[in-house]
């Protein structure tokens, strides 16, 4: 659009704002960045409660800005409208496609309560799913498949139906199943968040929604700190087409999910679980068994927990159905194709296992593409006495009901404050606060088990006998590392006793180090 004719349909205030709704369209919800936009967006109608969205005592905590937003949208799309058709021939596609971010925003925003409602009904609830489509096509088309338009949308109605559909599921599963407060809690929910959609949502949208299926997601990290719940949420997340004509989905959300605990069966039933087996293969197969990359659904998710401890042979196998997408049964030629996504888990270090010969290195690489870093409960608790209570409280809500889960998670916080101290390390992780809380709820006691205790200062005497750096490099990897976990220079500062400047010229010379060239011999 002509500058003279864009002044006529928004103004330059009102055209920044459609940029940052535009920008909150495609940052992830869990993440700081989120928080700036929305602060950038409303100014001093911003309502400031926690540097990052998280639930709070175990339920979902509402956003109290998103009303703000959307009524902005509301009135810059009405506003739109109202001017279209006297511009719309001379519309730039720059200015449609920002339209379209804002259109696609207020949809969201309209759409978000009986969408939510909805993705729970399941595939059986087509007149839940017809009135609702026919409800939402309408108001697309009116806001984006405008008539006369100069540039056509790339959007489609019925993908963004079930796009919207799929970021709901991810949103709440990723929510409800990651608590905490703190940085390294939100870093580990955008991380699944971006494992789903990518770090660039639109990208996404225009090449990847239908091909994530075929990169593998390892989720690695110590055991307890709920390595199977992240799998989960991807596995409930993932994008299923709606069909219009039929108003169904094409799958079932819930049915996506296919565990496989590895190191709870013999080794000599693995590949017949994971491949089958036809009828004859071995002794006792007296009939063909389907294993689970054959019965996985299109839009389903194996999940290998504990990948580390297969046979090199069964890896052998697994590395060639991740490379052709296909495999055979035990005992059969005929190859069978596999169009699900698998996730792999594994609480030990997998590099170490191929430096010991334990584990294939070229299926290390294909399964190391998207990789999750699950945190262990001290660094999500991070000494702070509010993150140790709210861990609390979701696990006492576990046990009891009512007011009950909520006195007594009073008093096992205080407990556990009084009698293990905010530096205990929690060495079992969510799995050793859970049975310390049943413990509290028999006994009124707990015995942490000394042999697992994790030993900061053990920790700290070996990894200084084997250090070469220098003072300054490790003062360099220690603020980096604080303002991961703290996620402002004004935080790191304040965390580490440091002047503000000082620790901006070590983040600096950090991040110019790592854009470097890199020189090779």
């Amino acid at each position: 659009m002509k500058n003279g004719k864009t002044q006529t349909l928004f103004s330059q205030t009102e055209m920044a704002q459609i940029k940052l709704v535009g920008k909150l369209v495609f940052t992830s919800p869990f993440s700081a960045e989120r928080t700036e936009i929305e602060k950038k967006l409303l100014g001093r109608k911003h309502i400031g409660l926690y540097q990052v969205w998280h639930s709070l005592n175990g339920e979902l905590s509402v956003n109290k800005n998103l009303p703000a937003i959307f009524n902005l949208c509301n009135h810059l799309v009405k506003k739109g409208l109202a001017k279209w058709p006297d511009v719309m021939v001379t519309a730039d596609k720059t200015l449609l496609d920002d339209w379209d971010m804002l259109a696609l925003y207020w949809l969201f925003g309209k759409y978000n309560t009986p969408m939510t409602d909805n993705i729970y009904l399941g595939t059986a609830a087509e007149t839940e799913n017809a009135q609702l489509y026919d409800d939402f096509n309408d108001d697309f088309n009116r806001v984006i498949l405008l008539p006369n338009r100069p540039y056509p949308s790339i959007f489609r109605p019925e993908e963004i139906f079930a796009l919207f559909h799929q970021i709901h599921r991810a949103f709440n599963y990723i929510f409800d199943f990651i608590a905490g407060g703190t940085m390294a809690a939100a870093n580990l929910r955008t991380a699944i968040w971006q494992s789903i959609f990518t770090c660039d949502l639109y990208r996404y949208y225009r090449q990847l929604f239908t091909k994530m299926d075929t990169i593998t997601t390892l989720i690695t990290g110590e055991s307890g700190t709920g390595k199977e719940l992240v799998a989960r949420a991807i596995a409930f997340s993932q994008f299923i087409p709606f069909d219009p004509k039929t108003m169904r989905f094409e799958e079932f959300y819930l049915n996506c999910f296919h565990p496989v605990q590895l190191s709870a069966m013999p080794q000599s039933l693995v590949e017949s679980e994971l491949f089958g087996h036809a009828k004859g293969a071995f002794t006792g197969a007296i009939r063909e068994r389907h294993g689970h990359f054959e019965t996985c659904q299109t839009h389903g998710c194996i999940f290998l927990d504990e990948i580390g401890d297969v046979s090199i042979e069964t890896q052998a196998k697994l590395l060639r159905l991740l490379q052709t997408r296909q495999f055979q049964r035990i005992g059969d030629t005929t190859p069978i194709s596999f169009e699900g996504k698998i996730i792999a888990a594994s609480n030990i270090d997998l590099q170490e296992a191929c430096r010991c010969g334990k584990f294939r290195q070229d299926l290390l690489f294909r399964i190391c593409s998207d990789t999750i870093h699950t945190a262990p409960l001290r660094t999500l608790i991070d000494g702070q006495e509010d993150e140790l209570r709210q861990f609390v409280i979701i696990l006492a809500k576990r046990i009891l009901d009512g007011q009950d889960a909520v006195d007594f998670a009073s008093q096992c916080s205080d407990w556990i404050i009084r009698h293990l101290g905010m530096d205990y390390p929690w060495p079992g992780n969510v799995r050793e606060l859970e049975q310390c809380l049943r413990n509290l709820l028999i006994r009124g006691d707990y015995t942490p088990m000394t042999t697992n205790r994790i030993s900061p200062a053990t920790d700290n005497e070996a990894f200084f006998n084997h250090c070469n750096m220098t003072v300054d490099e490790l003062l360099s990897r220690y603020i980096v590392a604080l303002h991961k976990r703290h996620g402002s220079v004004l935080a790191t500062a304040k965390a580490s006793g440091m002047d503000r400047r000082t620790v901006k010229k070590y983040l600096d010379n950090a991040e110019c180090k790592k854009k470097a060239p890199q020189q090779t011999i």
